[in-house]
């Protein structure tokens, strides 16, 4: 039985040792192959960011041929969008920096000692070149120049194209890995140069370790993909893996692990076994009877992992068991029979060389994410061993078996489900090009502002528009040229005005206030000016304003201020019913009304808890916990309850709770209002609705049916006056001058026109549920900037900064593409009509945001700095032909939320508008997140 114990102990002992230089291999390997991937990758990214750039420099004729601040800006461009590049720089061929893409102008300082300059000058190649490290002359940091020669249309030599690559970008990729201890990295240049070194020492940039064993070195280049165990001078002995890059680019990854690190966990265990054996010689005997009484329990577990067994075996769905580097350990029939290869064939391949479109690094990123999460979810195809591909849908999930994990695989066929998206990505592309051909018409609306602005110089005016003339009741001739001071009560009022103006915008700053200003017919009026210096510091360049009349906004003001003090004094003479409770819920006043709607006497109720009365009803307006009130929306409750006499009477019962200084709640309260007439009069304006809905219906399903009919005659009249335009441009006469206006006001009138049916339809087709959506994988940052760019002559007119805070997370979800640009486009338009000249728009993307039901959801805020909106209308401006009070002239049909809000609703998402603390309405709209789909 010793003997027996130590020949095990020996036998599991060797065992280990492989077992754990192999698995080292094995990790390195993977490791060695997911690096030389990302440097792939990275260098791959940095030649094609330079493609173009060397392109345009071609066919310009050389470096110096090129406009040195255009070079600047497509430089930065490209710096912008590719993380791993530092900078790009052009050099002119007398070694001289010509162009930079970090700073304008450009320092020139010569490069001609640079070994690349050296290599360009002399090889007529326009291959791209990776030099040794270098350290910048700019700003003195570590750099891998990739650079490319420059011809001339000659074929001379027209200066360098270089790329300075930071070598920061693959040591934090490295540091990401969460690498085992003992593991050293070096990115080389095929040659032996080292460029990259983890961990990072900077004495060993641009050190060639080739040298070290030059035979080592070629020996293991020409195997490409090797690892061998190397004795190094320090007399240390390490696992070394050579990777050669497969993609032919001159890049060797090499990673060495310390033997002794790898080994350290073997040494433990066999120290470990050896003080084990020694304990289990002398228990041997009892281990002996304790299995014995196992044998049968093991018996049974293992006719019931036979069943699990071959139950697996038998499934439709296709399974794999791979290890931690990815090598198939099982997989059953289903997969054998799908990928056309024997199940000892599977046991011997990977889990990439079934499923080719993954790399060993996404197996990695998959095997760190199933550490914290149950379940993965991925669609890639799978290669058959005829070539052939099937689109599958993969469930990773994460099983620890005998102390090992392996990542278990499920796949299901899901080639039809692939086809029917083909089909409806080819509905939607037609379904985009209708769109186009509306969006076409939409862009030549003319935008007018609602707004009076005024252009003033030197104190007189010298430009109004047709809103300051309705405002004003000047006529444009009349008031231009005349003394501003003349729009002011008082000539003392007006300099003090002025005075407070030029202060704020002589530095370029943007005035607002308050002010009363007199009509022609001398009547006054309070108006919002927005004033802005047409060149800052300039007063003799003149200024320009937006005036805003703002008389019933203060009228309704004043009319808040006397509602509330009348409000402290209503309750006791209102008709409605009035509870008051104490935290504890004791009853603390109720008023007359109450009484006499429900029969009891004040008296008796007061101290009672309202439970006492009415049992758990009471709860549905005053809950047991209070804050639970507090915490929800204010809303009203219809209940019937029990008067004295035991008789049930229907109350609308509106509830909320007072909180002291600290949060807490003090009391809370219920209003009362007797809905008994109410009720009869309800039952019959539902029987009306009914009979008024079927007839909107009706209306709505006629208008979406005579669309084209409605439409075609509008057509025709744009065309004719756009014809008569046309004709009429090339005569001149004064009967023709009156023709081209005639033709003019018809055309854009015929625009308006088409415009508010264009509108109504739309209205139309979502009430009679004729609107078709095509819903796809989309990014809300991509249609934002199509809407953007949509709106660029009107946000150009009017001389606007847009602010879009992307985000840098990209935000995809599956919407209707061209109803949400509507969506956008609608809210953009309000946001512009509201902007005063030269002030700015903010968009912002809300990654994060939660849906009324409580589902997550991504979405978008645009805000303006106008004047806002009412609180009273911040709900009724999304009903049907209802705008704002704020707009004048220009106000469009009323229809463009409302249709937003119905598109909106159909995505299951959400559109609300605010007013934001520092002026301006802000709009938001929330689109569920539905997963992308591979």
């Amino acid at each position: 039985m010793v003997l027996l114990v130590l020949l095990s102990l020996a036998w599991i002992t060797v065992r280990d040792y492989h077992q754990a230089l192999a698995e080292a291999q094995r990790s390195d390997q993977s490791l060695a192959r997911a690096l030389d991937e990302n440097a792939t990758r990275a260098f791959v990214s940095v030649e094609q960011a330079m493609q173009n750039i060397a392109e345009d420099l071609d066919r310009l004729g050389g470096v110096t041929h090129a406009d040195e601040y255009l070079m600047h800006l497509s430089l930065k461009d490209k710096v912008r969008l590719t993380p791993q590049i530092r900078g790009i720089i052009t050099i002119g061929p007398d070694g001289v920096i010509h162009s930079h893409g970090l700073e304008y102008p450009a320092r020139h300082i010569n490069l001609s000692d640079r070994a690349y300059f050296h290599y360009h000058s002399q090889t007529n190649s326009t291959a791209p070149f990776i030099s040794e490290p270098i350290l910048s002359r700019t700003d003195g940091k570590w750099l891998i120049a990739l650079t490319r020669r420059i011809n001339t249309p000659q074929g001379e030599f027209g200066g360098v194209l270089l790329s300075g690559m930071e070598p920061t970008y693959f040591l934090r990729f490295y540091e990401s890995l969460d690498l085992a201890p003992g593991v050293t990295i070096n990115l080389l240049r095929s040659d032996g140069v080292v460029l990259v070194n983890y961990p990072y020492d900077e004495s060993r940039l641009a050190t060639n370790v080739r040298q070290n064993d030059t035979l080592l070195f070629e020996q293991m280049r020409l195997r490409r993909h090797s690892t061998e165990r190397v004795q190094f001078a320090n007399g240390r002995e390490q696992l070394l893996t050579f990777n050669v890059n497969q993609a032919g680019l001159p890049l060797i990854i090499t990673v060495s692990h310390d033997l002794d690190v790898i080994l350290a966990p073997f040494k433990e265990q066999t120290i470990t076994r050896i003080l084990v054996a020694m304990g289990l010689m002398a228990v041997v005997s009892l281990l002996l009877y304790i299995l014995l009484r196992q044998i049968r329990h093991l018996e049974q577990v293992e006719g019931r992992l036979f069943l699990t067994q071959h139950t697996v075996d038998e499934s439709p769905d296709l399974t794999l068991w791979c290890d931690q580097s990815g090598l198939i350990r099982y997989a059953n029939k289903s997969m054998a029979s799908h990928s056309g290869y024997s199940r000892q064939e599977l046991n011997h391949q990977h889990f990439v060389d079934l499923f080719t479109e993954l790399t060993d690094l996404n197996w990695l990123d998959y095997w760190h994410a199933l550490q914290e999460q149950k379940q993965l979810t991925v669609d890639t195809p799978l290669q058959t061993s005829n070539g052939d591909k099937l689109a599958m849908e993969l469930t990773l999930s994460l099983i620890k078996y005998q102390r090992e994990a392996y990542i278990c695989c499920t796949a299901r066929d899901i080639s039809e489900r692939r086809q029917a998206e083909q089909e409806l990505r080819q509905h939607r592309d037609q379904l985009h090009e209708m769109v186009q051909e509306r969006t076409t018409e939409i862009r030549t609306v003319l935008d007018a502002s609602p707004l009076a602005i005024m252009l003033t110089m030197n104190g007189v005016v010298r430009l109004v528009n047709p809103a300051f003339e309705l405002l004003f009741g000047y006529a444009s001739s009349d008031i231009i040229g005349t003394e501003t001071g003349q729009l002011f009560s008082s000539a003392d009022k007006y300099d003090e005005l002025r005075q407070r103006i030029w202060s704020r915008i002589a530095t370029g700053g943007v005035f607002r206030g308050e002010t009363e200003l007199y009509r022609r017919d001398h009547s006054p009026f309070w108006a919002m000016i927005y004033a802005k210096a047409l060149v800052a510091g300039d007063m003799s360049k003149g200024m320009i304003a937006v005036i805003e009349d703002i008389t019933s906004q203060r009228i309704a003001a004043q009319s808040l201020r006397q509602s509330e003090r009348l409000n402290r004094t209503i309750i006791d003479q209102t008709a409605d019913g009035f509870l008051l409770i104490d935290a504890d819920h004791r009853i603390r006043e109720v008023n007359q009304s109450f009484t006499r709607l429900l029969g009891y006497q004040r008296e008796a109720l007061i101290g009672l808890n309202p439970k006492s009365i009415w049992g758990d009803t009471c709860t549905q307006f005053f809950p047991d916990d209070l804050m639970d009130l507090a915490l929800q929306e204010h809303t009203t409750k219809d209940i019937e309850l029990l008067d004295q006499h035991h008789k049930i009477r229907p109350f609308l019962i509106n509830s909320g709770v007072v909180l002291d200084e600290q949060e807490n709640i003090e009391y809370a309260y219920a209003f009362f209002t007797d809905i008994a007439q109410l009720k009869e009069i309800e039952r019959r304006l539902v029987d009306a609705k009914e009979v008024a809905e079927n007839a909107n219906l009706a209306k709505s399903s006629f208008l979406a049916n005579m669309s084209h009919e409605l439409r075609t005659p509008m057509h025709a009249i744009l065309s004719f006056s756009e014809m008569g335009l046309a004709k009429t441009g090339k005569l001149d006469g004064p009967e023709t001058n009156h023709l081209n206006r005639y033709y003019e006001r018809i055309n854009a009138s015929g625009k308006r026109l088409l415009l508010l049916l264009n509108d109504l339809l739309d209205m139309s087709r979502l009430e009679a549920n004729k609107m078709s959506y095509d819903k796809g994988q989309h990014s809300l940052q991509v249609i934002t900037r199509q809407a953007i760019a949509e709106m660029g002559s009107l946000i150009a007119g009017k001389q606007l900064q847009i602010e879009f805070q992307e985000g840098e997370q990209e935000l995809i979800t599956v919407f209707d593409k061209a109803r949400i640009t509507q969506v956008i486009v609608n809210l953009l338009s309000n946001a512009i009509k509201f902007s005063a000249n030269h002030s700015r728009i903010e968009i912002q993307t809300l990654p994060v945001a939660l849906l009324d039901d409580g589902s997550p959801a991504i979405g978008l805020e645009v805000r303006d700095h106008g004047p806002g909106i009412p609180d009273n209308e911040l709900e009724t401006i999304f009903d049907k032909f209802i705008q704002s009070s704020r707009v004048r002239l220009g106000g469009g049909t009323g229809l463009g939320l409302a249709i937003s809000r119905q598109i909106m609703l159909d995505h299951g998402g959400h559109i609300a508008a605010r007013n934001h603390l520092q002026g301006g309405a802000v709009f938001t709209i929330l689109l569920p997140i539905t997963l992308p789909t591979a």
